[in-house]
């Protein structure tokens, strides 16, 4: 089946209004994440997230010290690896982001920074709400930082994640190098081995979303 729309007198095919309704969903979300902020979202989602703690310390527990890691890369024109790093700093050089909505509308599942974190996100990973905390992490393990690769000598971020309670479970490994044309960028997530395919899978989707509009941001505050 196909549908072709007019209006107007002007002629548009099924794509086009894909790309409407798109735009009707984020202008929706961004005003439900406006309204429902803070302590509001918090509360409304409370027992999700409880059952998102609860799951990510089953992973944990089940892992032994062990990881695999979740990664996207980026092939970028029109800005440096020095420049998205430089960026990068500016806003998160301490594990918390200055520009809150440019954090919260990163991804359509980045629901809220808990009002009491210095650094931290609710959000969906492995189909669970997870609240974590975001902190530099100034020493990895040595299995972490294994992940590391020396061919991307620029650091965008390297970060502990920690639930609630202070348990890490999973650290960020973001990497970029200059090119002739822009730039290579690596971004990693490590989790405990026990968490399943569609986990591993399902956040390199998520990186590549929150990581575009990320260098998009970053291009558009270099020029």
């Amino acid at each position: 089946m196909t549908v072709e729309v007019h209006t107007m007198g002007r002629t548009f095919d099924e794509s086009v209004i894909d790309q409407w309704e798109l735009k009707a969903a984020r202008r929706a979300l961004k005003n439900l994440k406006t309204v429902a902020s803070g302590q509001v979202m918090m509360d409304l989602l409370a027992e999700q997230i409880d059952a998102g703690d609860r799951y990510q310390k089953e992973l944990i527990s089940a892992s032994g010290g062990t990881y695999r890691e979740s990664r996207t890369e980026f092939h970028v024109r029109g800005l440096s690896g020095t420049d998205l790093a430089d960026w990068f700093h500016a806003q998160a050089g301490t594990g918390r982001f200055q520009d809150k909505m440019s954090l919260v509308n990163a991804h359509p599942e980045h629901y809220v920074e808990p009002p009491n974190y210095t650094g931290g996100m609710v959000e969906t990973i492995g189909g669970h709400l997870t609240r974590f905390k975001v902190s530099v992490a100034h020493e990895l393990p040595a299995p972490v930082g294994a992940y590391l690769d020396a061919s991307y000598p620029v650091t965008l971020m390297n970060a502990l994640l920690s639930l609630d309670d202070g348990t890490p479970f999973a650290y960020c490994l973001h990497q970029a190098r200059d090119t002739d044309t822009g730039a290579d960028v690596v971004v990693r997530v490590i989790y405990p081995s026990a968490a399943p395919d569609s986990m591993i899978e399902g956040h390199c989707e998520h990186l590549a979303i929150e990581f575009r509009s990320w260098i998009r941001n970053a291009a558009a505050a270099t020029r």
